[in-house]
């Protein structure tokens, strides 16, 4: 009896112990919600969609261009309606000391498009283009995403 009531003395024990353990020690979160909202703010602030750009052609978004960063004969074989052209292989891939680019404004929005969804062109040149006060949103999902949506095209 006596072996018995030492086991129970210390199972009771330790589950105290257990118990204190884990009221004194701090629980992290699953996750920092107020560094997630503002991390999907600042998604929502530099990038958009087919979708986006469909409402600037249809007339609903103002003071926005269209900004294709393809090679020029990518562009002149298809590209979104309206879309100016500024080749990414013709800027040195966007990390060259220009200082202007011709067709883009300072007084609205640049949307600019690459290829492809994994294409890092459109954001290249969006961080030069930001960088010499040019507002820009980068189209998620490039050209690629464009055609994916059925949405029409210039050939």
């Amino acid at each position: 009896m006596a072996q018995k009531l030492s086991f129970y003395k210390i199972a009771f024990l330790l589950s105290l112990l257990n118990v204190a353990a884990s009221a004194t020690s701090t629980h992290k979160p699953i996750q920092d919600n107020q560094a997630a909202a503002q991390y999907f703010q600042h998604e929502l602030d530099f990038k958009t969609n087919p979708m986006g750009v469909k409402a600037v052609l249809e007339g609903k978004v103002k003071n926005v261009i269209i900004v294709d960063v393809r090679a020029k004969k990518d562009y002149d074989a298809v590209h979104i309606e309206g879309a100016i052209n500024i080749p990414y292989d013709e800027h040195k891939g966007f990390s060259g000391d220009e200082t202007e680019f011709a067709g883009l404004t300072k007084d609205g929005f640049n949307y600019v498009y690459c290829y492809k969804l994994l294409c890092n062109l459109s954001a290249k040149a969006c961080q030069k283009f930001a960088s010499l006060g040019y507002p820009v949103k980068e189209i998620q999902g490039g050209f690629q995403s464009w055609v994916d949506h059925n949405f029409p095209v210039v050939k």
